[in-house]
């Protein structure tokens, strides 16, 4: 099956301010959302965080102090940035998934 997403356009915001990116999609299946944020200068895209459902969101590192996912349903998140900075500056994707797996590595030094 193929998943509709739909996301807010784009938006110019002066520094300070705060920025709503919207997201929806409309496959009930998929109960994690996610965002990443693509920086111009950098390849790849970073994990800002994702929510399970309409519980209370994870983040990744820095991410949350100024950024905040809102999930009004399963199907519809936001991604409200506050006090943007110029560093702000990049392409927002929102994702959706079935379930969050990670995996863990452990090295121990040799001896």
């Amino acid at each position: 099956k193929c998943v509709a997403f739909r996301q807010s356009p784009s938006l110019t915001v002066k520094d300070g301010r705060e920025a709503e990116i919207h997201c929806s999609h409309d496959d009930s299946n998929l109960l994690v959302m996610l965002w990443y944020q693509q920086r111009q200068a950098s390849p790849g895209m970073t994990l800002i965080g994702y929510s399970y459902g309409t519980t209370e969101p994870n983040y990744e590192g820095l991410f949350e102090e100024r950024f905040r996912q809102k999930r009004e349903e399963n199907l519809k998140g936001t991604l409200v940035i506050s006090k943007l900075t110029v560093a702000d500056s990049a392409v927002y994707f929102c994702a959706a998934s079935r379930t969050v797996m990670w995996l863990y590595v452990s090295l121990s030094p040799k001896t």
